[in-house]
């Protein structure tokens, strides 16, 4: 449990005003320095060391979230905007009121807009508002950077004892080993299974951007985007052109409100599908399909865990954010996204991972969609 903002009192470990009431005492206090107060230790150790503990046991939310989460609410803490950017460092009253968030945030599972709404103070949560109302919210998320856009380095230096594989690998998606297709199956693939890569692809590409990044943190709603987008993955599909195959999750998207975007959008799922087809290096072009097949193989196998364990709240929830915005409360309707589903979506992602890994010479031999 966190500090609450109170709004009366006098700190007791110096002159301020009180700000927060610790939860374990209830002693009043107005900064983190004073937090850690010397004679407040036994309640501050004991705060952080179960923080650690709980960090130990498994924490649902990854580091990497909870870092952009605390940057979007410091953000809003400093008043902050796109439209209004203010140059320059932070005096001395912002760097403790960003501390203040950190200690308020601290142990917060920041998927739980409820939990995080109650421990932002009252001038935050105007700010917050004021942004939502502007339309500037989203220029407040830090912009993701696509693995696939990554500077490759066409010489590599090797040193004794360096590792043998390539420098871009450690960018991507850790390749899921399967083995050659041959091993399978005796029947000869199908022509159209290049342009079914394709189009699982395109809905790949179209998830993670609409997700910023953070798809792996929403696998269950991220599963349901890629299989409401790749008719090859929902309903065994195929395609005969590769225009059309990298097309069709764009006018899929159109059928749902949640999925659409703009063209601008359409435009870059159509460069991204190009930059993974023509891979990192002229010598290994099918890296990056292999790459991102797999991580969709991570993703699903997630979403079976949490299926699986039925981690996913009925209903609609009620508090103060809620209340505050319930046009945004919304989850997204698991319509296809089922364990049987997911379990057989699986076996396609492996059968095309060992596609890709015997058939490598068809695939890097595609012209640009």
């Amino acid at each position: 449990m966190a500090s609450a903002p109170v709004t009366a009192g006098k700190c007791t470990y110096c002159t301020n005003p009180s700000k927060y009431t610790c939860p374990r005492c209830n002693t009043l206090y107005c900064s983190s320095s004073c937090y850690r107060n010397p004679n407040h230790v036994q309640c501050s150790e004991n705060f952080y060391r179960d923080q650690v503990e709980e960090e130990m046991h498994g924490c649902t939310v990854s580091e990497e979230s909870r870092r952009k989460m605390m940057e979007i609410l410091q953000r809003v803490k400093s008043g902050e905007s796109v439209m209004e950017a203010e140059d320059g460092p932070l005096d001395s009253d912002d760097d403790e009121n960003e501390e203040d968030l950190s200690v308020r945030m601290a142990g917060i599972d920041l998927n739980d807009s409820e939990a995080v709404w109650r421990n932002m103070t009252e001038e935050e949560r105007q700010d917050f508002q004021k942004l939502v109302k502007k339309g500037n919210f989203e220029e407040l998320i830090p912009a993701w950077s696509a693995w696939w856009d990554q500077e490759v380095q066409l010489v590599q230096e090797i040193t004794s004892g360096s590792p043998t594989s390539p420098s871009y690998t450690v960018n991507c998606p850790d390749i899921v080993e399967v083995p050659p297709l041959s091993e399978l199956t005796k029947v000869t693939p199908s022509p159209c299974l290049p342009y079914n890569i394709l189009n699982v692809l395109a809905a790949y590409v179209w998830t993670v951007r609409l997700f910023n990044g953070d798809h792996q943190d929403s696998s269950q709603d991220a599963t349901e985007a890629i299989l409401t987008l790749s008719s090859v993955l929902a309903s065994g599909a195929s395609y005969e052109e590769a225009a059309l195959a990298v097309e069709s999750p764009k006018m899929e998207a159109q059928n749902h409100l949640w999925l659409q975007e703009s063209e601008e959008f359409a435009n870059t799922v159509r460069r991204d599908v190009w930059k993974i087809l023509q891979g990192p290096t002229s010598s290994n072009k099918t890296y990056y399909i292999r790459a991102a097949l797999s991580e969709i193989h991570v993703l699903l196998n997630t979403c079976k865990t949490a299926l699986a364990k039925k981690k996913r709240s009925s209903g609609p929830r009620k508090g103060m954010f809620t209340s505050t915005f319930p046009e945004e409360n919304t989850q997204v309707e698991l319509k296809i996204t089922t364990l049987p589903m997911v379990k057989a979506v699986i076996k396609k992602v492996e059968f095309l991972l060992s596609y890709a890994l015997e058939y490598s010479e068809l695939l890097a031999a595609m012209s640009p969609p």
